[in-house]
């Protein structure tokens, strides 16, 4: 129960960060549409579209530093008896960086899908 609980609570913490964020978006592209140059209705949705889209494209990085997670301790004959007594250590790391690189590409694409559902919505409502 304390899993499920867990994962849960997980699930709700990424969400909510993810609708901060989207909301933080939401209010500049906002603002920038009331002082700036005012916006017709389809200028607003577009510069949220675009908005989502900078977000997805910050998630490009982690996602190319993803597809290369292979990493060559034990190619070395000389050391890879060293390297078989810390591989544990080598391995965690190694997972630790994954679930970082991971956790902010999904973050930054669930940002910039819910940019883009807001975009779609601002279109949808202001007809």
């Amino acid at each position: 129960m304390d899993k499920v609980k867990e994962f849960l609570v997980g699930v709700l913490r990424f969400l909510g960060l993810v609708v901060l964020v989207d909301l933080g978006l939401f209010v500049i592209v906002s603002v920038s549409c009331l002082i700036g140059t005012r916006c017709t209705n389809i200028q607003w949705s577009e510069r949220m579209f675009w908005a989502g889209i900078l977000a997805l494209v910050a998630a490009m990085p982690a996602v190319l530093a993803m597809l290369n997670t292979s990493r060559g301790y034990f190619d070395n004959p000389l050391t890879a008896g060293m390297d078989l007594q810390v591989a544990e250590t080598i391995i965690k790391d190694g997972r630790k960086g994954l679930d970082k690189r991971t956790a902010f590409a999904l973050k930054a694409g669930a940002v910039g899908a819910g940019a883009i559902a807001i975009s779609a919505l601002i279109d949808i409502l202001t007809r």
